[in-house]
């Protein structure tokens, strides 16, 4: 397809051509299951290595995946993560937890990370992720689902005895049973 403009002085131009952009496969979200959780991992792994420097220092010290696998699988469950996949290649994930605020006396579910591999940005995967948490956020009968994302690494506070805290804004979205809660 191409087009053509006329400019003031009476001569046409044509403008380049437009090429059709290739539709992407759609995104698969799936809930993570032990079978699934190598590729969780893997994830994880690219997600600290895609962070800031500073950010990893403080998080190779911990990484113990016993704790992780129980959260997730274990009765009474404590976590919850998808893993988002184009093509069957795994592109990211979101994992969350519950917490209580005792302010609301009211449970919300806390986003910890969600991440997509540099490379499947935009997709459409990192909303697909966030809608899956919302989704279990309700599902749980949480007031909120809240998420904490970094402000910048260069703007960390010096808080004595820890070095790597960073400041974040913590963004916070109703869910349905706060609608009804507040009706």
């Amino acid at each position: 397809m191409s087009l053509t403009v006329a400019p003031r002085r009476g001569k046409a131009l044509a403008a380049p051509a437009i090429r059709a952009i290739a539709a992407m496969p759609p995104v698969r979200i799936t809930r993570v299951t032990r079978a699934c959780a190598a590729a969780l991992m893997q994830l994880c792994d690219r997600h600290m290595a895609e962070s800031p420097a500073g950010a990893n220092a403080q998080r190779a010290a911990g990484g113990r995946v016993l704790e992780l696998m129980e959260a997730l699988f274990e009765a009474p469950l404590r976590a919850w993560a998808w893993i988002c996949e184009r093509d069957g290649v795994p592109q990211g994930y979101a994992f969350g937890t519950v917490g209580f605020s005792m302010v609301e006396r009211a449970y919300y579910f806390n986003l910890e990370s969600l991440f997509v591999s540099a490379e499947a940005r935009p997709s459409g995967a990192a909303s697909a992720l966030f809608d899956a948490a919302r989704a279990m956020a309700d599902e749980l009968g949480c007031i909120d689902l809240r998420w904490q994302v970094p402000v910048a690494q260069a703007g960390a506070l010096a808080l004595p005895g820890h070095a790597a805290a960073a400041s974040v804004i913590q963004y916070v979205f109703p869910t349905s049973v706060r609608s009804l809660r507040d009706e």
